[in-house]
């Protein structure tokens, strides 16, 4: 009878291969892991997300799951008009007053930013009943924006990507904008959200009026509740 030759190291070996896979395997996701958090800690691509999404979080809208199916369109109308009376990019607005304080915004401009954005029409002004800072003037074909109503109560601090195929979703906590401007010796060691939200984006490059469009705002699977923060709905 034959005997099957052993060796040595044979059994040395093998150990060797499976652990320098795990390594590997190990590696790699750190790699993964690593490429995540280099885009957390990079501050620019940061701050680029934050403010895009400034006007966008600024009054909180409703989660809808898309644009048409917004069942609050006056909201939409609103970040609409948040973005061209605050533009994120710094760009002075440049829309004249009426006699009574408001902002004459022409329907055209806002049906622009409106489409660039949400990738719809512009809904037709009889279907904005539930807006609350600003209202459609039929004979000036224009929307009135009181230049005392701009009320900014919430600012986005981006806290996680997740790229799925062409769109990101970010994480977004929204913070109080009155916690933000404390100075540092009224300002908490640490600014605590009032919730976190996923918005998802689409890139448009080359699109002067917006350069992500907003396809998606949904609530995560976890949601914090901070007590005593204002409640949104």
């Amino acid at each position: 009878m034959k005997h099957k030759r052993t060796h040595k190291w044979a059994f040395p070996l093998g150990l060797l291969v499976v652990v320098l896979a795990v390594v590997g395997a190990v590696s790699l996701i750190g790699s993964a892991v690593r490429g995540v958090q280099n885009w957390i800690d990079n501050p620019a691509e940061r701050r680029g997300y934050e403010a895009f999404l400034a006007n966008v979080v600024a009054r909180a809208p409703d989660p809808f799951s898309a644009p048409e199916h917004a069942h609050n369109q006056a909201q939409l109308v609103d970040i609409a008009l948040t973005a061209l009376i605050r533009r994120y990019d710094n760009t002075p607005a440049d829309f004249t007053m009426d006699d009574y304080g408001n902002l004459v915004v022409p329907q055209q401009a806002v049906a622009d930013m409106y489409r660039a954005l949400f990738g719809i029409d512009l809904p037709h002004y009889a279907a904005l009943a539930h807006a609350y800072d600003f209202w459609f003037d039929t004979v000036q074909q224009a929307f009135l924006v009181p230049f005392a109503g701009e009320l900014v109560v919430y600012v986005p601090r981006v806290i996680g990507i997740n790229r799925v195929g062409g769109s990101v979703e970010l994480t977004v906590e929204y913070l109080l904008y009155e916690d933000t401007n404390l100075d540092e010796f009224n300002r908490q060691q640490e600014l605590v959200p009032v919730r976190t939200m996923i918005i998802r984006l689409n890139e448009q490059p080359g699109n002067e009026l917006a350069p992500w469009q907003i396809e998606q705002i949904s609530h995560p699977l976890a949601t914090e509740v901070v007590a005593g923060a204002p409640v949104l709905r």
